[in-house]
């Protein structure tokens, strides 16, 4: 549980550590003159969204081996149930001597096998669950980084198109400016 809480941070400050960049350029950034808008480097940006998107599926590659470590533990847990009523059967034919030993022994195999089996259903009822949580907390981290990122794409598409029609006006001012010149 602790891994996936680690795995899960490894993956919002990856993606945020980028998102942290691409804020830092923007301060970076020179303003247009006689506005609030800044001059960005388009290729900069594809950089940044080219980095986002190769960060992505390595993130979707982590989920894939904590659902592989689901299977493990699965498996894991069936064996220590298989050997474990293994282990009961060979004591109930070592205790198979007598007719009151007999009785004895079935008596106590049949307590051993039930344990044994309320054992490895408890097993398998708790790896259920720490995996089903694991990934509960994945399915949480990719869902929030997937909103947080469409956030600040919708951000930065807002701040875009702000660019572009500020830059617009700007030069129909100039237009304007350089018409009233020419009369």
């Amino acid at each position: 549980m602790k891994s996936m809480v680690l795995i899960g941070g490894e993956i919002m400050n990856s993606i945020f550590n980028l998102i942290d960049e691409m804020e830092g350029y923007f301060d970076t950034c020179k303003k247009v003159p006689i506005s609030n808008k800044l001059m960005v480097d388009i290729e900069v940006i594809y950089e940044f969204m080219t980095d986002l998107r190769l960060k992505l599926p390595e993130e979707i590659k982590k989920a894939e081996r904590i659902v592989d470590e689901k299977e493990k533990i699965i498996q894991d847990a069936t064996k220590i149930a298989h050997n474990t009523a293994k282990e009961a059967e060979i004591k109930v034919s070592k205790l198979v001597n007598e007719h009151e030993i007999v009785q004895k022994a079935n008596a106590e195999a049949g307590s051993i096998i039930e344990e044994a089996n309320k054992t490895a259903d408890e097993l398998k009822l708790g790896a259920y669950e720490y995996v089903d949580e694991l990934i509960a907390q994945l399915e949480t981290a990719v869902r929030d980084t997937l909103n947080q990122t469409h956030q600040h794409f919708e951000r930065f598409e807002d701040y875009m198109k702000r660019q572009a029609t500020s830059l617009e006006n700007n030069r129909q001012e100039l237009q304007v400016r350089k018409n009233n010149k020419k009369r």
